[in-house]
């Protein structure tokens, strides 16, 4: 009796995980969230890659609190993610929603939490101390500064040290300064000098590490103000599909961020479904790149691939060039959505041309169909 009843709980047990094996996406196995609040910032960074204010406005100012935690469950039971991160724009404009994500995120045992922030949330003492006292509270396990050359023409040093000490003493243990460098950490410009000068700054008062940072790309701000610092551009990059820094193949996705519109990329612009409007379980399901002509076409065939599904719509690539492959696939991507808009609209028209002229021959008895 106990062998059969082992038997039949092995056989039970077995089921069970092929069954979840076989509703676990292939292509899509999130371990990682990220949530982008806001798009808005309370600076303006010459290198941000968000651009300026009028590329932001077809977002709402922040992600819908109750859809980012129900999220936040609903992928935490099922993928058990290793980390959750919480940017922007400037996360912290609202608080109360960087908290919601990062307690229901504790909730559901990720075990690291991220915030990061140009720690500028006041210039008042008492709220600063508040602030970081609701992110521990909140279960936020990290936290990481940006500070360079850019940030601190907008936010001063005074205040960035008075928020690091603030994260310490409410006993976040891992709060890092966050620069961002350009051409590379080892370039000798203007901005890289600036930028050692403010964290030798920060070195000489506050024992906190410096993370590896990251490297200034040719978007947003950065195509005005460091024009002369972006590399020059090629006819075709080089580089694959997932070369590029916070970039993953199309096929292999371990990361899903989520827009303050709700909606859900597994790369930059690369969209996959609103939250808004489909359960995220079911978005995350049911991705296929394999099933979308133009992520098909990068997984089987990198850019020459994207550039003969680009020429069935019209478009062909830009005799200036590209800085690098995201660049490429970006604006071969957009401008082909734009194709398809205008193909779309002029469809419209004729339909209801047709509509319109058949309407006055039938108001003056002289219908075709007569």
């Amino acid at each position: 009796m106990q062998v059969r009843t082992s038997v039949a709980l092995r056989l039970h047990v077995w089921q069970a995980l092929r069954i979840g094996m076989q509703v676990m996406n292939k292509y899509l196995t999130v371990r990682r969230i990220e949530f982008v609040i806001t798009y808005l910032c309370n600076s303006k960074c010459r290198h941000c890659q968000l651009g300026e204010e009028t590329e932001r406005q077809g977002f709402p100012s922040h992600i819908d609190k109750d859809i980012a935690v129900e999220i936040v469950r609903k992928v935490g039971r099922k993928y058990k993610p290793e980390s959750i991160m919480t940017f922007g724009g400037e996360p912290l404009l609202y608080p109360e929603v960087v908290y919601a994500i990062h307690k229901e995120a504790t909730r559901m045992r990720i075990p690291v939490r991220d915030v990061i922030t140009n720690g500028f949330w006041s210039r008042r003492a008492g709220e600063i101390e508040e602030t970081a006292y609701n992110l521990a509270k909140s279960g936020v396990t990290e936290v990481s500064i940006s500070v360079d050359a850019f940030h601190q023409e907008f936010v001063p040093l005074k205040i960035v040290k008075k928020v690091a000490e603030s994260l310490l003493k409410a006993g976040i243990a891992h709060v890092s300064w966050n620069p961002c460098w350009v051409i590379s950490k080892d370039n000798d410009n203007p901005y890289n000098k600036k930028t050692r000068a403010v964290l030798k700054e920060l070195e000489t008062e506050l024992q906190i590490a410096e993370s590896n940072g990251n490297v200034a790309q040719p978007e947003g701000r950065a195509l005005f103000w460091l024009q002369d610092f972006l590399p020059k551009k090629v006819r075709i990059p080089e580089e694959k599909c997932g070369d590029m820094p916070y970039t993953e193949r199309l096929n292999r996705v371990k990361t899903i961020s989520v827009e303050p519109d709700g909606r859900v990329a597994v790369c930059k612009d690369f969209r996959i479904g609103s939250a808004y409007e489909r359960d995220i379980i079911d978005i995350i399901e049911n991705y296929d790149p394999f099933s979308i002509p133009e992520a098909r076409a990068i997984v089987e065939d990198g850019l020459g691939g994207l550039m003969r599904w680009a020429k069935t719509k019209g478009v062909k690539a830009d005799p200036k060039g590209y800085y690098n492959v995201c660049d490429m696939c970006r604006d071969i991507r957009k401008r082909a959505r734009q194709q398809q808009l205008v193909k779309e609209s002029s469809r419209k028209t004729a339909r209801k041309n047709t509509y319109d002229f058949k309407s006055r021959q039938l108001k003056h008895g002289q219908s075709s169909f007569a």
